[in-house]
């Protein structure tokens, strides 16, 4: 079993907003950690590459459908450290 790491939300929240950038091909002072995942046309397939990642970065397995309940960075970020 893989050993879960303990981040804070600011952590996360940098991780998330380093990787949509990384993968929408824009400056990490580009993305509002407020703004829905939709807005930046992050499709379901995106998401679920961007929710494996996260998966082994905090050593931890999600429901998929996590990412779609916590539709923001903001939301994601502080739901994942309530978990932790």
């Amino acid at each position: 079993m893989t050993q879960s790491i303990t981040f804070t939300q600011d952590e996360i929240q940098n991780w998330l907003i380093d990787q949509l950038a990384e993968r929408l091909e824009m400056e990490p002072a580009d993305i509002d950690i407020n703004e829905p995942f939709d807005n930046y046309d992050l499709d379901s397939s995106q998401a679920l590459i961007l929710l494996g990642r996260l998966e082994k970065w905090l050593g931890r397995e999600f429901n998929p459908v996590l990412i779609f309940n916590y539709p923001s960075v903001d939301q994601l970020a502080q739901r994942l450290v309530q978990d932790s």
